[in-house]
């Protein structure tokens, strides 16, 4: 009876596993080989490519544009998990609450952007973001009597994370809100007794009992915010300059802008371990009892 159940639970998961070969665990293989060679999107070396060693990567820790990518990426992080924390936590904390009236409305208006496609809030940001007149942002600030701003030249960086803040908060919100509830309520009513006040009550009860939640979420985000392009690329392509070029769009342009495949997979392995530290980080903090 065993043996009949593991081979349906692996019949199962089959179609599964064989998406995350054929379209996961394949294609990094051979990102992985490609950062070794020489491999050109054209030219004579898209098809006589050869062997290099470790000539991409010793590029790549020498080139400037690749720090700066680097150090934008994590500012990118930095202020977006900190921007969509904030938020998602607020939300989750309102919605909380019992007897809100509109509940169901305002949960699907914040979750609402997670099932847009992201070059498509892309363009309608980009339309909010329109310089002069054009744009609603600057539409609004005239009727406050200020001057309108380039925002994607002006500030390319905050532009970009306040999208992403419109963008993801509603995730952060629903995890944070699925922790809020899982929390036995006998022990809000005993910190209430206790005395503890409303911020006493979410510093030293909810956000400890709900740490875990916090670690998944930041795991995930985090991840996505190393890889992030289709927004960005959308928004700014990078620029103005190199101000948005973040790690995605510099792996983007070495591969299919400059055409050098192999410098551009040397670049996307060197984000996948990035990526893979950070993953081991969090599911080490997962592991440690506080």
């Amino acid at each position: 009876m065993a043996r009949t159940d593991n081979r349906l639970f692996f019949l199962l998961l089959s179609p599964a596993l064989l998406l995350i070969t054929v379209f996961t665990l394949l294609p990094g293989i051979w990102a992985i080989y490609v950062s070794f060679t020489d491999l050109a999107l054209a030219g004579p070396k898209a098809l006589d490519y050869t062997f290099i060693g470790l000539r991409n990567y010793q590029r790549l820790f020498a080139d400037e544009r690749f720090y700066n990518s680097l150090w934008l990426t994590l500012q990118y992080t930095f202020f977006t998990n900190l921007g969509q924390f904030v938020l998602g936590l607020s939300a989750a904390l309102i919605l909380g609450r019992r007897h809100l009236r509109g509940q169901n409305l305002l949960v699907a208006i914040i979750v609402l952007p997670m099932v847009i496609p992201g070059i498509t809030q892309a363009l309608i940001w980009s339309s909010m973001l329109g310089a002069k007149e054009f744009g609603t942002l600057n539409r609004l600030l005239g009727l406050l009597g200020m001057e309108p701003v380039i925002w994607t030249r002006t500030l390319p960086m905050i532009s970009i994370v306040l999208v992403n803040f419109w963008n993801n908060s509603g995730f952060a919100m629903i995890l944070f809100l699925a922790g809020l509830q899982s929390i036995p309520q006998e022990v809000l009513e005993a910190a209430t007794i206790d005395g503890a006040s409303s911020w006493q009550m979410l510093v030293r009860v909810k956000l400890p009992l709900i740490r875990y939640v916090i670690l998944l979420w930041l795991l995930l985000n985090t991840i996505g915010c190393l890889g992030m392009f289709d927004l960005v690329f959308g928004l700014t392509r990078g620029g103005p300059g190199n101000a948005t070029e973040l790690l995605g769009i510099y792996v983007y342009n070495q591969g299919f802008q400059y055409f050098e495949l192999g410098f551009g997979s040397a670049a996307a392995v060197i984000m996948l371990v990035i990526s893979l530290g950070m993953a081991f980080l969090y599911v080490r903090l997962m592991r440690v009892e506080f």
